[in-house]
């Protein structure tokens, strides 16, 4: 009986071993299993993980060199294909063109009807531009609505300008967004290997120069030309002296007062622009102004006087002195949507009645684009501020149109006033201005007034305000305060002739 418990105890036990065994066995088996399944399972999320990786990696390359709008390439991946192009017409002794281009009156766009329909016409473009051009041809767009084309077959300026005039004419062609049917327009330049430059940047900037030729023209397109070219390597190491000048605050206002010609109060100033060039001393605007014009610099140039303009008006508020100021503006700034925007931000800014501000532009650049600078005018006479036209006589414009400007002022030239005493045509066309003027329902502001005489002379014509060296040539701000605590030896003025009655024509 007990042998036969320990048999049985002992084929337990053996039992129980092989079970232990086989459990043992089975866990090797499971635990292998599933490292396999692991395995496999982090082999799959690896390669899932390293394709997404790859992936993400090419879409950021893509948008390094892509433009996230259009999905055409960016300037950098275009300077690129411009350097790959001048290494093969190098080689080959070839040439090529270069087209730079943006649309007209873009902003009106995005102003009027939005930036998603100004970015729909912007995807457009692309599309449009392909169908016209070969497989070899690269396009580009720069930002905003600027775009260059690299023409790589076209070695001279009749092929490229054909290029551009089909351009030209596909963009002319009415874009239709959500029923609407939108006309746009656009200004080419071009420039050639190796006739313009012979690297990346000097054929961009040549083409630029070019785009603003045709701009200013009104020609659709233009090819570089040297001789109407300012930009010589002086004027655009000038340029960028000026960038530095203005973030250093080198340009500083000058001011010149006016004074009612009855009184002899002052009552307004015009602010002239000067930069304290670090090595060239007082440096004129003549030496300056057209260069920031025809390089885009003209608007921050433009905003930076007004803010200036508008602190000092409010520095002298702030001392009891309440003076109109005027500024200039230039053509540039006529086709700037965004300019009576800016102008009311910086009124705000310094506190400042728009009364107090007066904007002075010319015939001239009025007529660059006389519709773009009726609204422009339109909007800056609505926020309360004084308009004026400058150097009266000068320009070239009509006055059936000049009459439908939104101005209550007209400056006659310095030249008239100046040479009034020598000459009695000069004589009579003043005379004949202030009784324009006076038909209009405007005021009359006299520059170049140097004597008594010709001071009294304009009183007896109806003249209302003198500016000139008779007074005082501009002076910095803290010169003009001790100025007007002086008393101005004005001429006693006689009777002053009436002015005529307005006849239905005054402007504002």
């Amino acid at each position: 009986m007990r042998r036969l418990t320990l048999t049985t105890q002992f084929g337990v036990l053996s039992a129980a071993l092989v079970v232990v065994v086989g459990l043992v066995f089975s866990a090797g088996v499971f635990v292998a299993i599933a490292l396999a399944v692991l395995y496999l399972a982090q082999l799959a999320f690896v390669a899932s993980a390293s394709k997404k990786l790859r992936i993400q990696v090419e879409e950021n390359e893509y948008q390094a060199l892509h433009d996230t709008l259009t999905r055409l390439p960016n300037r950098t991946l275009f300077r690129d294909r411009m350097e790959q192009a001048i290494l093969q017409a190098r080689r080959e002794d070839s040439r090529f063109s270069l087209l730079i281009m943006d649309l007209d009156r873009f902003k009106e766009i995005n102003d009027t009807l939005g930036h998603r329909n100004g970015d729909l016409i912007l995807q457009a473009i692309g599309p449009r531009l392909r169908s016209l051009l070969r497989d070899v041809d690269s396009i580009a767009r720069f930002g905003g609505d600027e775009f260059a084309v690299l023409l790589p077959g076209a070695a001279s300026a009749d092929a490229a300008m054909r290029v551009a005039s089909k351009i030209a004419t596909a963009l002319s062609r009415p874009f239709m967004l959500k029923g609407l049917t939108l006309d746009v327009e656009t200004s080419i330049g071009i420039s050639l290997f190796p006739d313009h430059g012979n690297d990346v940047d000097t054929l961009i900037q040549r083409a630029d120069v070019a785009m603003y030729m045709a701009k200013e023209a009104h020609a659709g397109y233009e090819v570089y030309a040297a001789d109407r070219d300012q930009n010589t390597p002086k004027r655009l190491a000038l340029l960028g002296e000026l960038r530095r000048g203005l973030e250093n605050k080198e340009l500083v206002l000058f001011y010149q007062p006016k004074a009612d010609i009855k009184t002899g109060k002052v009552t307004s100033v015009e602010a002239l622009l000067r930069w304290q060039h670090p090595e060239h001393g007082l440096t004129f605007p003549d030496d300056f102004i057209p260069l920031a014009e025809h390089t885009g610099l003209i608007r921050p140039l433009t905003l930076y006087v007004l803010n200036e303009a508008l602190a000092q008006s409010h520095q002298w508020q702030e001392q009891g002195i309440k003076l109109n100021i005027a500024v200039n503006l230039s053509a540039r700034n006529l086709l700037d949507s965004e300019l009576p925007d800016d102008v009311a931000q910086l009124l705000e800014t310094w506190q400042v009645d728009p009364s107090l501000l007066k904007l002075e532009i010319t015939e001239n650049t009025i007529m660059v684009d006389p519709p773009k600078a009726l609204e422009v005018l339109t909007k800056l006479r609505d926020l309360g501020v004084g308009l004026s036209i400058d150097d009266f006589g000068t320009g070239y414009s009509s006055l059936s149109y000049l009459r439908k400007l939104p101005v209550e002022e007209i400056k006659i030239d310095r030249s008239f006033v100046m040479n009034m005493p020598q000459s009695e045509n000069d004589q009579q066309i003043v005379r004949s201005t202030i009784d324009l003027a006076s038909g209009l329902g405007l005021k009359v502001v006299a520059e170049g007034v140097e004597t008594k005489d010709t001071w009294r002379e304009l009183a007896e014509f109806g003249c209302d305000v003198v500016q000139g060296y008779f007074l005082t040539r501009p002076i910095p701000p803290q010169e003009l305060v001790e100025w007007l605590a002086k008393p101005i030896d004005a001429p006693v003025v006689g009777k002053v002739r009436s002015r005529k009655k307005a006849v239905g024509l005054k402007a504002v």
